[in-house]
């Protein structure tokens, strides 16, 4: 009975998802293609012919499963960043903070991991939040002084270490970002 080839979409999403299970629950530096190869029942010759090193494996990984980031305009920017992180996955299919911490470990190890990582994973997040930002600094929600990064990293940071929680974007935009602005 032989396997099935690495280049079917379903064979790939099951590599894909053996790969962010594994980042997330050892990490970067003890991640490697024996543990993918034998998690996901494929062979490491194949997965080294496709991906050369874990690298590539890990970002074309990531790329595969980023959520769809749609740009809400919802009147608010509370409400624009609660469709926003809504967007990002709740449910999370995956343990999000675990990535997150293996990809940050990573990303001090490897200077590719860590240029990849800004070029697909960071921009992709933060843009859509500065979008917000933006709109809500132009509405007159935030003041201009504002430092926009400060506030997007707060956020990011914030929902990858309690994605695990139940509601944990309500507890962010209700519980934190609403009285921090003062939208009551």
């Amino acid at each position: 009975m032989g396997r099935t080839p690495l280049d079917t979409p379903a064979r790939q999403q099951e590599v894909f998802s053996t790969v962010l299970d594994v980042l997330a629950e050892v990490g970067y530096a003890r991640f490697n293609m024996d543990l993918v190869a034998s998690r996901a029942r494929a062979s490491k010759a194949s997965l080294y012919q496709r991906w050369p090193t874990k690298v590539r494996l890990i970002m074309d990984a990531l790329k595969a499963n980023l959520p769809d980031l749609p740009q809400p305009d919802e009147g608010t920017f509370a409400e624009d960043v609660r469709q926003i992180l809504r967007s990002w996955g709740e449910p999370v299919p995956f343990d999000i903070a675990g990535i997150f911490l293996g990809l940050l470990e990573g990303s001090r190890q490897d200077a590719d991991l860590a240029c990849l990582r800004e070029e697909y994973v960071d921009r992709a997040y933060t843009e859509q939040l500065q979008v917000a930002v933006d709109r809500a600094k132009i509405r007159g929600e935030l003041p201009e002084r504002l430092d926009a990064g400060i506030l997007i990293t707060a956020l990011i940071s914030t929902f990858v270490l309690r994605s695990e929680e139940q509601g944990v974007v309500d507890g962010i935009v209700d519980g934190l970002l609403r009285p921090l602005i003062g939208d009551l």
